[in-house]
């Protein structure tokens, strides 16, 4: 697993299909990116955005690498707050 933090909205000039998923929260609009996992079992990325934070996280499962990239940016969005 190998996540990073980024400032901005991913690259969406990567070639290739990718999934788009947009979910409405009480801070702003979540932005999920899931490009790879085909074929099944090969490396895939997803990209988590709320606002102007985004977080990157690699994995081989697709389903568990979106709810780990989901987790890790309301974690951060959270301890933002707190910092606040």
């Amino acid at each position: 697993m190998i996540t990073s933090m980024r400032k901005g909205p991913p690259d969406m000039t990567k070639p290739g299909k990718y999934e788009a998923l947009f979910f409405p929260t009480k801070d702003g609009l979540l932005k999920i990116h899931a490009y790879g996992f085909n074929p099944c079992g090969s490396w895939g990325e997803v990209f988590a955005t709320i606002g102007d934070q985004t977080i990157c996280v690699k994995g081989f499962n697709r389903h568990k690498t979106i709810v780990r990239a989901t987790k890790m940016i309301i974690s951060a969005t959270a301890n933002r707050k707190n910092e606040f």
